[in-house]
């Protein structure tokens, strides 16, 4: 099971509560503080682990927003607050991971971006706009999935489209009611499998609507190929 603390009962893998926990964790260190009188004055919370954890995966020269990533953590300010060490520990991690990653890439990819390509780039962009908000997938590749967006794990909802899922919402449960009337099986399964998508990512768009967003912009073109351009 996914859970750190668990334990065998008999044939089954059992869950430990929070309480159990923390008496255990009280119990050990009782038994270091024969040996180590600092653990006297200490109590540990199952909590406790995640923070360890956090500072570990830091300290260690992993960049703190992957860290956040494993966490669940929207917000990369709550996983500093996670880590431990200090900020310009935070930093030099992060810029000797920058380092590293540019070394094992290669040099042709540091130059310039042409004018074609950032065409290319502006045209991929709007080709990702859809009507249910943007669509994710990298860049200079195509649609996989044939424009079935309720279903593509790519796709982004915009929060403004929210009512509009509930009239897809509507419809997906009218054509089953139909479907379910005239015994069509395979037309059920599928409706089903749509609306199974379907709220969940409107559950996961209310969520996100309520972190306030950054608006980061596009960048703007060189002054070299602006120049070329005029």
């Amino acid at each position: 099971m996914p859970f750190l603390f668990q334990r065998k009962i008999g044939t089954k893998h059992e869950v430990m509560s929070d309480t159990t926990v923390v008496n255990m964790l009280k119990r050990h260190c009782v038994e270091l503080a024969e040996q180590h009188p600092g653990f006297f004055a200490t109590s540990f919370t199952p909590h406790d682990f995640r923070r360890l954890l956090a500072t570990e995966l830091v300290s260690n020269g992993l960049p703190i927003h992957i860290g956040a990533a494993l966490l669940v953590h929207l917000n990369l300010q709550t996983n500093r607050g996670y880590v431990a060490v200090f900020n310009e520990d935070v930093v030099r991690h992060y810029q000797g991971f920058l380092d590293r990653r540019r070394q094992a890439r290669p040099t042709d990819e540091y130059r310039p971006v042409t004018e074609p390509e950032w065409l290319g780039i502006e045209e991929h962009f709007d080709q990702r706009k859809v009507e249910l908000g943007g669509c994710a997938r990298p860049y200079a590749t195509p649609c996989q999935h044939e424009h079935a967006c309720l279903r593509c794990p790519m796709i982004n909802i915009n929060p403004k489209m929210l009512p509009h899922l509930d009239e897809i919402e509507d419809d997906l449960l009218a054509r089953r009611a139909r479907a379910e009337a005239e015994g069509w099986l395979g037309e059920i399964e599928g409706i089903d499998l749509t609306l199974s998508f379907l709220r969940q990512k409107r559950d996961q768009t209310r969520r996100l609507a309520r972190v306030a967003p950054v608006d980061l912009g596009i960048p703007g073109i060189a002054p070299r190929a602006a120049a070329r351009r005029e």
